[in-house]
């Protein structure tokens, strides 16, 4: 068995555990909650909503290798001239090659977290004078109206209210070594595939969303030296931030 293999297979046995897929998303060295703070504002874009805390992470359904259908469009045409012009354009999806995009472990949860709204609502709409259009006012002329849109700050956040509930896919692949461009290859068309079989919703009430499922690439740890292996992995997650991929680092056993 391959080293890339042991650890694939190590990380499933792990994360059979319920406590470890908790470790995972909530690390007992991460108090400020980046990594899943990082993984909900991947999904729930923040425009409108700030994050201020993540308080807990529900894991609900779990599984392994899980298969995704990635598609391709065939675009086809029909000509007939003779007795009479007719034609016809068809398109038609089929399975790729290869068929499936393997998501390692699958991760349907809900995260309970704290928000501020940091967008303007509206408050009030008061209309102006009517005005003829054209500049005449006879009678049966169309008539405009000027409107004013007054909008109201938000709200101050109350860190004393209670948590909000955001449904949260995450989708984590699990890769045996540090080959980033493969890791990238492999996670983007990971994602693009899990975007078209699961289409996202247009937009929740904090802003629009961003994807079908949040997403989480785990290596092995760095073990060279703790301050090669401390900036290695901060750079990895640097690099992969600013593409919507969060990086994790677990010690193989």
């Amino acid at each position: 068995m391959s080293v890339t293999n042991r650890f694939v297979d190590d990380l499933m046995l792990r994360y059979l555990l319920p406590e470890n897929v908790t470790e995972l998303l909530l690390p007992a060295d991460d108090p400020g909650r980046k990594r899943a703070r990082a993984l909900l504002t991947s999904v729930y874009e923040p425009k409108l909503l700030d994050v201020r805390s993540v308080e807990s992470v529900k894991i609900i359904h779990k599984e392994f290798q899980t298969p995704v259908p990635e598609w391709t469009s065939v675009h086809a045409s029909w000509d007939k001239t003779v007795p009479a012009t007719e034609q016809a354009r068809v398109t038609v999806r089929v399975p790729a090659t290869p068929p499936f995009q393997w998501i390692d472990m699958s991760l349907e949860t809900l995260v309970a977290a704290k928000a501020a709204d940091t967008g303007r609502v509206l408050a009030s709409v008061e209309a102006g004078q009517w005005e003829a259009a054209g500049g005449h006012g006879a009678e049966g002329d169309q008539f405009d109206r000027d409107y004013s849109l007054r909008y109201a700050e938000p709200p101050l956040f109350d860190p004393s209210a209670p948590p909000r509930g955001f449904p949260l896919r995450v989708s984590v692949l699990f890769f045996g070594g540090l080959d980033l461009a493969d890791a990238l290859r492999r996670l983007n068309r990971a994602r693009q595939a899990v975007n078209a079989a699961s289409p996202r919703p247009e937009a929740y009430d904090g802003g629009s969303i961003l994807a079908s499922s949040a997403w989480l690439a785990v290596f092995p740890a760095v073990t060279a030296d703790q301050d090669t292996s401390s900036t290695t992995e901060q750079l990895v997650g640097d690099l992969l931030a600013p593409q919507g991929f969060v990086a994790a680092f677990e010690m193989p056993p």
